[in-house]
């Protein structure tokens, strides 16, 4: 039988309202990890993504499971018409 890894990852999608995010689409990675107590998502991360990019997305996260915790970090600020 296959060893299961520490951490469990999945994604779900969250509906986006903002009419300015149109073409995107966003949700969260929940990340479960074996050696917490916890019933619940140890962790978790937002994302907004072109949703052209979506599925591809979700396949690489949702329901896999990994020994190392992935570590994503985007600096971003988005140009507001007062930076004009």
């Amino acid at each position: 039988m296959k060893q299961k890894k520490r951490y469990f990852f999945s994604v779900t999608e969250e509906f986006i309202m903002n009419p300015e995010y149109k073409g995107y689409r966003g949700g969260r990675i929940e990340v479960h990890d074996r050696e917490s107590e916890n019933p619940y998502a140890d962790y978790e991360a937002r994302f907004t993504i072109p949703e052209e990019f979506y599925d591809a997305f979700r396949e690489v996260f949702d329901w896999k499971e990994s020994d190392l915790m992935p570590m994503i970090v985007w600096n971003y600020e988005k140009e507001t018409d007062t930076d004009k």
